[in-house]
């Protein structure tokens, strides 16, 4: 089951759905002891929220980058945090920090057009375009022509191919990104994990394709050019595993002004292509334009860490069973100024959620007795560039996965005061989430999917690292229903930090911050996780 389950969660939600997991939920709690011992509860205070995120978004600590010194001293910081709960190193029984190698590739690229007429177009690194090699160690340069396949998809579940058996060994391959959802499609308004590009990259892949170019919009994606280029632009960061096969050798993004003009070459208007694309019929179409494409790199390899540590379980039969806490520390690190700040701290993402973790592994070691079933608390490094740390970790876990009942992660942690409910993030995909519904209750709060589900959360964080290894998992979000506010405010607040802070320096610690929904939210991934460490019942995937 978990080969084909990141392709089949967007059938498992429909399927079990809010309303029928709702009304499950009870029946998943028999034998469940939630015995939340209040003074657990209580050790999650605003206060001690405060003192984590603060040292972790500072500007001491240079925005956290994997390699760097500003990530050694949040790791440091993270396992020194451990030891004072009283949590057992999980390395060896000696060290708290898992080792592993990262390839970095700084890339140099150039990406040009050539139409049949003549015309032709050089594309700006940067501006136009992104572009990487999954083969890092060596010059990548690609000749071919362009061919436009839709949103580069096959799903058989949803009865979908944009290939329709077309030839596409040597071609260079452009794709929308993103996922033709809609009204009984797909997911309808939840981006599934078809719609993200390393899908589209791999399965150019399996298509032969000597390269694949995806276009960026706002309105596909959900965000701006300037989150792409934030990422993409500077180092790519991979595993240190290899050659990877299942990659063409040249991968780029291309922004929406880019991918026009290369379009308008072809004599093609781009508008009636993407409405062409939302077509079950849609056809590749051969543009008859040339691309010319080279990535080489200059790589560095170095180690960086994951910090974990464990809270031993205290019933003899189910101590070697985990329920692993996740967060990622690392965020982008120092980079050209923007409105006079080079430093990209982090603080939301995800300061807060290390804090978080922090604060979870000292409210558990308060309880008056163990919980039966052991929690391992996991700060992994290097999600910003592609979920690396957690990959690494469920490729050599500390604890074996199949004795991982389940994965709770926190990427975000709520600064701006209380809710009157909860986003809990994948909850209706497994019995998991009953835990989930109780835990909410007792805090008093509506537990809510996800709010923007076109945006994917479910597949860009942590926690899909697990679930691709069938550990059901979710990802502990915050409520926006705010308390005193007007209704639509929190939803306006998290677009505005979509558009002015996310992946900016302006995403940093502030004095005077409301802590108190943060507390909410850590008091829900308390009681979620340790209703499921007492059940003797393990939670499992929708069938």
């Amino acid at each position: 089951m978990a080969s084909k389950l990141i392709d089949r969660l967007p059938v498992l939600a429909r399927a079990a759905g809010w309303a029928a997991f709702a009304l499950l939920a009870g029946s998943m709690l028999k034998g469940c002891r939630i015995d939340v011992a209040e003074p657990g509860v209580e050790a999650i205070t605003a206060e001690e929220l405060d003192g984590h995120l603060r040292f972790l978004a500072s500007d001491l600590l240079e925005g956290r980058s994997p390699g760097t010194r500003g990530s050694e001293l949040a790791a440091l910081y993270i396992a020194g945090q451990f030891a004072l709960a009283g949590l057992r190193p999980a390395v060896g029984d000696s060290s708290f920090l898992q080792s592993l190698t990262l390839v970095a590739a700084l890339p140099t690229a150039s990406l040009s057009f050539r139409a049949r007429g003549g015309a032709s177009f050089r594309a700006e690194y940067g501006p136009d375009f992104v572009a990487w090699s999954s083969q890092p160690d060596e010059p990548s340069e690609v000749v071919g022509e362009l061919v436009f396949v839709g949103y580069g998809i096959t799903a058989d579940e949803y009865g979908w191919d944009d290939f329709k058996s077309a030839d596409l060994e040597g071609k260079v391959l452009l794709a929308l990104v993103n996922d033709p959802g809609g009204p009984g499609r797909f997911g309808g308004d939840t981006l599934t994990y078809y719609g993200f590009p390393d899908y589209k990259f791999e399965e150019a892949a399996r298509r032969g394709a000597a390269g694949a170019i995806v276009i960026h919009t706002r309105e596909l994606a959900g965000h701006g050019w300037h989150v792409v280029e934030s990422i993409r632009k500077g180092e790519t960061m991979l595993l240190e595993s290899g050659p990877r096969e299942d990659r063409p050798a040249f991968e780029a993004m291309l922004s929406r002004r880019a991918a026009e003009t290369v379009v308008a070459m072809a004599g093609l208007d781009f508008a009636t292509l993407l409405e062409s694309a939302r077509s079950q019929n849609f056809r590749p179409i051969a543009t008859g334009v040339t691309v010319s494409a080279r990535v080489s790199s200059e790589v560095r390899r170095f180690v960086d860490v994951n910090v974990a540590g464990i809270l031993p379980g205290g019933d003899p039969e189910l101590a070697d069973e985990f329920v692993v806490y996740t967060a990622h520390y690392d965020h982008l690190g120092v980079d050209a100024p923007l409105d006079s700040d080079s430093i990209y701290n982090g603080a939301y993402d995800n300061a807060s959620g290390v804090a978080l973790l922090i604060a979870l592994a000292r409210a558990y070691a308060r309880l008056q007795r163990p919980p039966a079933r052991s929690i391992l608390f996991l700060a992994v490094t290097a999600e910003e560039p592609g979920l690396l740390g957690s990959t690494y970790y469920v490729q050599n876990p500390l604890v074996p996965l199949e004795r991982t009942v389940a994965s709770i992660n926190i990427d975000g942690v709520n600064l701006w005061g209380p809710t009157e409910d909860i986003v809990v993030i994948g909850a209706e995909l497994s019995d998991l989430g009953g835990a989930v519904a109780a835990a909410a209750a007792a805090e008093a709060l509506t537990l809510k999917g996800d709010r923007a589900p076109e945006l994917g959360y479910l597949y860009r964080s942590d926690q899909l690292s697990f679930i691709r290894r069938g550990v059901p998992a979710v990802q502990i979000s915050h409520g926006l229903d705010y308390i005193g506010r007007m209704p639509g405010w929190g939803a306006q607040l998290m677009a505005q930090y979509r558009e002015e802070d996310y992946h900016k320096p302006g995403d940093e610690y502030r004095l005077g911050l409301d802590l108190r929904g943060a507390v909410q939210q850590g008091r829900v991934a308390f009681r979620t996780g340790l209703a499921v460490a007492n059940n003797r019942a393990r939670p499992s995937y929708a069938r």
